[in-house]
């Protein structure tokens, strides 16, 4: 299957998304990453970097009148949130010889081949990552309140299948996020992921996906437990680890990497020892490639 990435990244986010693509290059060398640059700063240092899989888009690409209205109203996630389906849409009409585009967040790390997710489900027009809560130091009351304001899937990876369920799907959800698009939780609706839970009532063939090892962060990571086994990350039930969603990272500086999720809880897995180990080799990797980049967050960067 031809198949694409795409993720929509603006400076702030551009460490831990080139570990990302570093992370991808080892396990799918294959399939295209494609990267729409939300600032100057972005396209500038990930021309430098040279990766082959990668294929740039300048935001001013897409931009039109109705784009550049809602920039005026929108905040700098609102709008990179709004511009996820316009450029996955994007991507599939200029390149018509995609059978499946699939978003990826920059704050994502692979472990292991991805392939096996499309393999397993090759009927599904679009998949998407369930967001379960499962935290042991919360009340359920707490768990479902939560659930509800931001929803039941996590919009950090979601795949689309070139075809009629598959871009009519998409279609829907860019015209939501066109419409509404806060970075507020509220029930049903919370930037581009709550519209995600009716998907499946207006729309044939979109799954939840089933392939385990897939998307796991400080939401769910609790009911893991994660070893190493031959060399690779296994689950409790030997499953390869595919990727790990490690949200919540504010990279200060070199020697300041914080957590923002994770202030309290002390039983985070291992994964993110070695996370916070890769960042520093990223970081003076890309100051040595453009020494002027600043991609720091502030100290009270908390959103």
């Amino acid at each position: 299957m031809t198949s694409a990435y795409c993720t929509v990244l603006s400076k702030g986010r551009l460490y831990q998304a080139v570990a990302l693509f570093k992370s991808l290059e080892l396990v799918d060398q294959d399939s295209p990453i494609f990267i729409l640059c939300m600032d100057e700063d972005t396209h500038r240092v990930l021309q430098k970097l040279k990766m082959k899989q990668l294929n740039l888009v300048p935001v001013a690409a897409l931009e039109n009148e109705l784009l550049l209205k809602l920039k005026e109203t929108r905040d700098q996630s609102e709008y990179c949130w709004t511009m996820k389906p316009i450029f996955l849409q994007a991507v599939l009409n200029s390149n018509p010889e995609l059978e499946r585009v699939t978003y990826i967040d920059g704050d994502l790390f692979f472990y292991a081949d991805p392939s096996p997710i499309f393999e397993n489900q090759p009927d599904c027009s679009v998949l998407l990552s369930r967001g379960d809560i499962v935290i042991p130091s919360f009340e359920k009351e707490q768990i479902d309140m939560l659930q509800r304001l931001l929803g039941r899937y996590n919009s950090g990876f979601i795949s689309f299948k070139h075809d009629d369920a598959g871009t009519d799907c998409l279609e829907w959800w860019k015209e939501r996020c066109l419409e509404e698009c806060k970075n507020a939780p509220g029930e049903g609706k919370f930037g581009d992921q709550g519209y995600l839970d009716y998907m499946s009532e207006l729309f044939p063939n979109v799954c939840d996906i089933t392939t385990p090892g897939v998307n796991i962060g400080h939401w769910n990571y609790g009911q893991h437990t994660f070893s190493w086994k031959d060399g690779r990350i296994v689950l409790e039930d030997g499953s390869p680890l595919i990727f790990y969603h490690f949200s919540g990272y504010r990279i200060v500086s070199i020697n300041e990497i914080k957590q923002i999720h994770e202030t309290t809880r002390t039983d985070l897995p291992f994964v993110h020892e070695l996370y916070q180990e890769t960042l520093p080799h990223i970081i003076q990797h890309i100051k040595t490639l453009d020494p002027e980049f600043n991609g720091f967050a502030s100290k009270d960067d908390n959103k």
